[in-house]
This record gives C-alpha cells, structure tokens and sequence, in this order.
C-alpha cells in the first residue's frame, strides 16, 4: 500500500513538474514575444551598404528599405555620375517579384519584371558575425561557380536582400561575399517609425531583362555618328575641290569618306572607341583600310593633298630620292593621325550565296577599338576620315561611330603624329612606300612644345605584297631608334588569322586544307584590326628630336612588289614645362 502511493506521488510531482516547467516556458515566450512586439513598434527598415574598400571612399552607396513584404533598392552613385539613370528596384516577397524601373533622359521611363526565388542550395553554417550591431549568422551557397558567403540577422523581425539572388527565407542579409570579395556590407540599421510604401507605381514601357539592361547600359553612352551605311568605292565622280562642312566628301575616285563631326568638348571622364560596321557591296577581296582624322592647325594639312593633288603634301625622300608625299611630320604640317587600322574581310555579305560546309557567313563585319588616347583631339570639331584601297566599282560599305563610355576621371595627354606611311590617297597616285626602308630608314625629325612624362609611341606596323616570297607572309624585323638610342625591336605577325575564317565567304580554299584567310601575316589578318604596340619612351624634354624606323623590305618578285604600312603618335602627360 505504501509503495502504491509513493508511485501515486511521485507521478503527480512529475506532472506537476512538467506543468512547472511548461509554464516557464510559456512565462518565456510571452516575455519573448513581448519585447519582440516592442522591438517592432517600428514598420520600415533602413540599411545602407557603402560601396568601395571603406565606408564613404567613393561616396557611392547601396539604400535597401523594407516594409511589410516589400523592399526597395536604391544606389546612390559617385558624384560625376549625376546623368546616371535613376533605377530603383523593388522586391515583392508576396509573389517573388523583382521590379527594376529606370527613368532615362529626357524623362523616358521603362521597367521589367521577372520572378526570384528564395535560394534553396544554401549550406547554414556555425559561424556568427556582428554586423551594424546585429548578430549573423552564415550561409554558403554557389551560383554560377562563384562561392557566396551569406551572413544574416533574424533578430530584425523582417527579411530581404539587396541582392535577389542571395536571399534567405528567415532572416535579413547585411553582407555578401563573392569568392573571398565583400560585394555588399551594412553600415547602418535604421528602424523607422513610419510605415513606407514601397510598391511601385509603373510607368512607361515593360521590356524584358536583357532588353532593359542593354537600355540602361547604354543610355549614358555617348555615340556620335561619322559614317552611316555610305559606300567605298572606284569610279569616276566629280571632283571635290572645297570643303562642305555639311556632308560626306568622297576623294581619289570614292575610295575615301571625309566628314566635319561635332564630338564631345568635355571627354576627359570616357573610355573611347571607334566602332566601325563593314561588309563587301562587290569587291571579294581582303582590302587595307584605315581610320583617322586630320589635324589642321598648322599651316598646311592632308586637305591640301585631297583638293589639289599629291604634289601640294610635303615630300619626304629616301636615300634614292624617291618621294612620298604627305607621310612625315614637318615644321608647318601634321600627317593624319591613325585612329584604327582595319582589314576588310573576303567579301562578306556580298559574298554570303558561297557555300562552304560549317559555316554561316555573318551578315557583316564589326571592328571596335579603344582611340582613349587621342582624347585631347577627340572633342569639338573635327574631321574624320575612311579609306579602303580598292578598285572596285561596287566596293564596301561602312557605317562609323565614335563611342564616349563613361569611366573615371583622367588627365589629358599631349599627341604628336609622327609618321604614317599607309598610302590613303593611293587611288590618286599617292606613292607606295615600298623603297622608304630598302636599304635605308625613315628618319622623322620633330620638336615637341612641352616637357612630357611617361611618354609613349603608339605604332601599327603591317607588312604587304609579294605573294608567297613576299613581306605580307614573311616576319621581318622593326627596329626604331629615339635621338640614337635603339628603343625596340620586334616582328609584326598573326598566326590566328585562322580564328576568322567564318568572316571570309570569298576566300579560296587550297588542296591542303587550309584557306587564304587562315595564312599567317605581317601583323594583320582578314577580317580584323590591327593591334597598335606601345612602345615606351620614358620622359622627354621639349624641344627637337629624332627617330628612326629600319625594316628590311623584300625585293620585288615580278610585277610584285613589298612595302610596309606604319604609324606613329608620340603619346605622353604633360609635365608643363614649355620649350624656348
């Protein structure tokens, strides 16, 4: 009877200390539960991620507001980016909707939406990290083979995520880490009182993602249109003898567009291209062609070769006394600068109905190439030029821009064209180069009106003619000395050519295997640009100076015949000191 009891007892204190202690944990959760509604008298959280290695270094940051189940996303940008689109980008957790909207110039509006889910390969880790006075903890996931470290606080009540694609479905992510790099850490916390709405209003037109990215991207690009769908060509046409500043101009028989542009006078803050779009109107072959632009504030200019003839250029002589008009620097003429040296394909698009098996012929070719160092004459009134040496009647056809992308802030260089000895007036009896380096150099004596630092010489160097035996297929050696000192030495060659063969519908095809376009060149394939060397020079002091440039041409083979096509501007920063 006792030991029945003393079971009964003991039983009904075992309840009655199980009772206990879920009482004490219902006295917890309700005093959980209450400093949780107390700590959530407030309805908005603000929280702000500073972009750059410190908070405020680049005065760029990241605001993030959330509000019931929405969050809006704003980046205020650095100071010189005020044209920047005002893009904000809402997060609606109710139906996993990411809202971007963006208002462009001229108060142009557009948005896109696509669905976000919550990210469901996460790895929850131990570690904990206080962040912004909250306490984190991790996770760990991979997205497109980039390792992202996540670290959130539940301890807010609320959750989101300044980056969709990182969101957690229990908490709020203060900082993201992307293979080992912080890409996003709060700084601040603010709890507001005030309840925000944060759900769009949409206006103007719904494009989808990729359609308003490209928007965005491009609406603080700058392109200024120089050449749009105009024909290269050889025919017999009118000849131009002054210049109209109000349309394109066609010289040696239609072989070269000139054009008066207005170009951006404040372009110290742009990475800048040309961008040129080419395909065959007729011609089949693989034709030298050439941007550039020419200066006229000395005394005599390329203009004077264009309207009046050869005869009216400075002439330089080799060592035999042959001429070569217009190609040298001289005290009272600038010879063009070269912004681009490009080389048509094996007629593409005029040449599309050649079927080869595997390949698909574009429908033309595009060839884009920084010019950011030619900024200092890049801007106000210029004219720029396109020449493709061909004597074809139905020829080319291009279109040219020059494209101003917005990068950060840069001091202006000081250039000085020095050489260019691409024959751009060949269809009007300009000389080939072809004796310039036979036996001998071309040597240019200039002066520079200032002392320049870090100076450099931007030099395309190409190698032309003689078929098999000749220099277009055979590496030769370029040497250039300054005031006597030899600075470089090395060998134009592509042996990539082969990677654009999908660019050369019309190129012959060989027993072999092999195509004309696969063959190696002296520094050019078809299809392509040719890629400018820089050669440094160090500081120089203003005054007069001398270069020379050695290349052993190739003997003529027949009716064959070797030269080389080369340009050269002397590039440096302005140490202000001017010459006596």
């Amino acid at each position: 009877m006792k030991r029945t009891i003393s079971i009964f007892l003991t039983g009904i204190l075992t309840i009655v200390a199980v009772l206990a202690v879920e009482t004490s944990k219902m006295q917890l959760s309700t005093d959980r539960k209450d400093t949780f509604e107390g700590e959530k008298e407030y309805k908005t959280i603000r929280i702000t991620y500073p972009m750059g290695s410190r908070e405020g270094a680049s005065g760029a940051k990241t605001v993030m507001e959330i509000s019931g189940n929405w969050a809006k996303i704003t980046t205020v940008s650095h100071r010189r980016d005020t044209d920047a689109p005002v893009q904000p980008t809402y997060l609606d957790y109710n139906t996993g909707r990411e809202i971007k909207t963006a208002l462009l110039k001229g108060e142009e509006s557009i948005y896109t939406i696509r669905s976000f889910t919550i990210n469901e390969g996460l790895e929850f880790l131990d570690e904990t990290e206080v962040i912004a006075g909250y306490k984190c903890k991790k996770a760990k996931t991979i997205i497109n083979s980039n390792t992202l470290e996540i670290w959130y606080t539940t301890e807010l009540g609320m959750y989101g995520s300044v980056q969709p694609g990182v969101a957690i479905p229990e908490g709020i992510v203060l900082k993201v880490v992307r293979n080992g790099n912080p890409t996003a850490v709060a700084s601040k916390v603010e709890l507001l009182n005030e309840e925000t709405v944060l759900e769009p209003t949409l206006r103007g037109v719904e494009l989808k993602a990729p359609a308003f990215n490209y928007k965005i991207q491009q609406s603080r690009v700058i392109a200024v249109n120089v050449f749009d769908h105009e024909s290269i060509y050889f025919r017999d046409i009118p000849k131009v003898t002054q210049l109209d500043e109000e349309k394109v101009l066609r010289f040696a028989n239609g072989s070269i567009l000139m054009r008066k542009v207005k170009l951006p006078e404040e372009n110290m803050g742009y990475s800048i291209f040309t961008e040129l779009s080419h395909y065959s109107e007729g011609d089949a072959y693989d034709r030298t062609g050439s941007i550039f632009i020419i200066p006229t504030e000395r005394e005599r200019s390329f203009f004077d070769g264009l309207l009046h003839g050869k005869e009216s250029l400075p002439v330089y002589h080799d060592k035999d006394g042959n001429p070569y008009e217009g190609m040298v620097v001289t005290d009272d003429y600038l010879p063009p600068f070269e912004l681009m040296r490009f080389y048509t394909s094996f007629g593409v698009r005029g040449y599309n109905h050649i079927e080869v098996a595997d390949y698909n012929w574009p429908d033309s070719v595009v060839f884009k190439q920084e010019v950011t160092d030619y900024a200092s004459i890049l801007k106000g009134d210029v004219w720029v030029g396109a020449w493709i040496g061909n004597y074809s009647h139905d020829g080319h056809n291009v279109t040219l821009d020059i494209k101003y992308y917005p990068q950060r802030e840069s001091a202006p260089k000081e250039v000085y064209p020095l050489f260019a000895t691409v024959n751009i007036m060949e269809m009007a009896g300009q000389a080939y180069p072809e004796n310039m380096f036979r036996n001998d150099s071309l040597t240019v004596n200039f002066k520079i009106d200032r002392d320049l630092k870090d100076g450099y010489i931007r030099y395309i160097s190409t190698g032309h003619g003689g078929w098999g035996g000749g220099d277009e297929f055979n590496p030769k050696l370029n040497e250039i000395f300054l005031d006597g000192k030899r600075i470089i030495a090395y060998t134009p060659w592509r042996e990539d050519c082969g990677s654009y063969r999908e660019l050369n519908p019309a190129s012959g095809n060989f027993a072999n295997g092999l195509s004309s376009s696969d063959l190696s060149r002296s520094g050019w394939c078809p299809g392509t640009v040719s890629y400018p060397v820089y050669i440094r020079v160090g500081d120089m002091k203003a005054g007069e100076h001398q270069l020379k440039v050695t290349i052993p041409v190739g003997d003529p083979a027949g009716n064959s015949l070797s030269y080389w096509c080369i340009s050269g501007v002397l590039v440096g920063d302005v140490d202000g000191n001017p010459a006596d």
